[in-house]
C-alpha cells in the first residue's frame, strides 16, 4: 500500500510539473516568451514579406505580422460564436508604454468569430521611428483573450532594431520538431535525433550543472561548417526571466565525411548543482557563418 501511494505522489509530482512546464515557455528563432492561461495555440510565428523572421530584428517602419494559430480555450455562446480580443502593447526598453490599443478586433466584439474564423490570427504590428526614437529595441506584447471568461494566452517578444543596411533574417520554410523534451526550428538542416539530459560531471566548472544537448545525424552540413559557425545560449529561470550565465558552453563535434552527417554534441552550463527541484529554460542557437542555416532548440530541464 505503501509502494502504491508513493508511487501516485511521484505521478502526480510529475503531472504537475509537466503541465506547468506546456503552461509556459521559449519559442525557438525569435525568443518570444509565451504564457498559456486558459487559451493555448499550436503555433506562434512572426511573418515578415510574406516570410517566417529567423532571430528578433526588425526595423522601424516595417510592417510585420504575428500569427496566432489553432487557438483553444475561447467558451462558445449558444450560436458557436466565440468573442475574442486582442490587446497590443509596444513598451520601451525601460518599461515605458509608446502604444497601446485594448483590441486591436474592436470591430467584432459585438458579433464575435466563427471557430473557423479564428483558426490562424494575424495581427498586424509597425514599429514608428518617433516611438523608438533612439532605444536599441523595444518589447512587443499582446494578451489574445476570451470576451466571455477569463481565459487568455500572453506573448513577450524582445525586438532589436537592426542597423542600416543590415537585411532581415527571414526564410519561406521552417523545419519544426517539439515533443515533451524540447522544441526545435532549423532552417538549411535536418536533425535526426536530440537526446536531452543534466551533465553534473564537468569539471572545468565544478559548481555549475549542464544541458547536454547530443544533436546526432545533422543533415545539410559539415563538420567544418559546423565548427565556422557561431553558438550562442540563453537561459531563463521558471517564470521567464533570463539569467546571466558567466559560464562557456562546451561542444564536441564530428561525424562522418563520406556521408556528410555531422554529430553535435553542446553542453551547456544553465544552474548551480546544488540547486534543485527548479525548472529552467535553455535554449540553444547555432548559425552557420554565412547564416543560411540555423539550428534553434528550447528544452526545460
Amino acid at each position: 500500500m505503501l509502494i502504491r501511494l508513493s508511487c501516485l505522489y511521484i505521478f502526480l509530482f510529475l503531472l504537475i510539473n509537466t503541465t506547468n512546464a506546456q503552461n509556459k515557455g521559449i519559442l525557438p528563432l525569435t525568443g518570444i516568451r509565451y504564457f498559456n492561461e486558459g487559451i493555448s495555440l499550436k503555433n506562434v510565428e512572426v511573418i515578415v514579406d510574406g516570410s517566417i523572421l529567423l532571430n528578433n530584428r526588425l526595423q522601424v517602419n516595417k510592417e510585420f505580422e504575428i500569427r496566432l494559430q489553432s487557438p483553444t480555450g475561447f467558451s462558445e455562446d449558444k450560436s458557436k460564436m466565440i468573442f475574442a480580443a486582442a490587446e497590443l502593447n509596444i513598451m520601451s526598453l525601460k518599461g515605458v508604454v509608446l502604444f497601446k490599443t485594448t483590441n486591436v478586433f474592436k470591430d467584432k466584439e459585438a458579433m464575435g468569430f466563427s471557430a473557423s474564423a479564428i483558426k490562424e490570427v494575424i495581427i498586424k504590428v509597425q514599429i514608428k521611428p518617433e516611438q523608438i526614437k533612439t532605444d536599441a529595441g523595444c518589447l512587443i506584447n499582446i494578451r489574445y483573450y476570451d470576451l466571455k471568461s477569463k481565459n487568455q494566452f500572453r506573448l513577450e517578444f524582445p525586438v532589436t532594431i537592426v542597423k542600416p543596411g543590415e537585411r532581415l533574417l527571414i526564410s519561406k520554410s521552417v523545419l519544426n520538431q517539439k515533443n515533451v523534451a524540447y522544441h526545435s526550428q532549423t532552417i538549411g538542416v535536418k536533425l535526426k535525433t536530440i537526446q536531452v539530459t543534466v551533465d553534473t560531471s564537468i569539471r572545468v566548472s565544478p559548481k555549475m550543472a549542464y544541458t547536454s544537448l547530443d544533436i546526432s545525424g545533422i543533415e545539410g552540413s559539415s563538420i567544418s561548417e559546423v565548427l565556422t559557425g557561431k553558438e550562442s545560449f540563453w537561459v531563463y529561470d521558471t517564470d521567464l526571466n533570463e539569467i546571466k550565465i558567466t559560464d562557456k558552453q562546451l561542444k564536441q563535434v564530428g561525424g562522418s565525411m563520406e556521408n556528410n552527417m555531422v554529430n553535435y554534441l553542446s553542453k551547456i552550463p544553465y544552474r548551480l548543482k546544488t540547486m534543485t527541484g527548479k525548472l529552467f529554460f535553455v535554449r540553444f542557437r547555432w548559425e552557420s557563418s554565412d547564416m543560411r542555416k540555423i539550428i534553434d532548440v528550447v528544452v526545460m530541464k
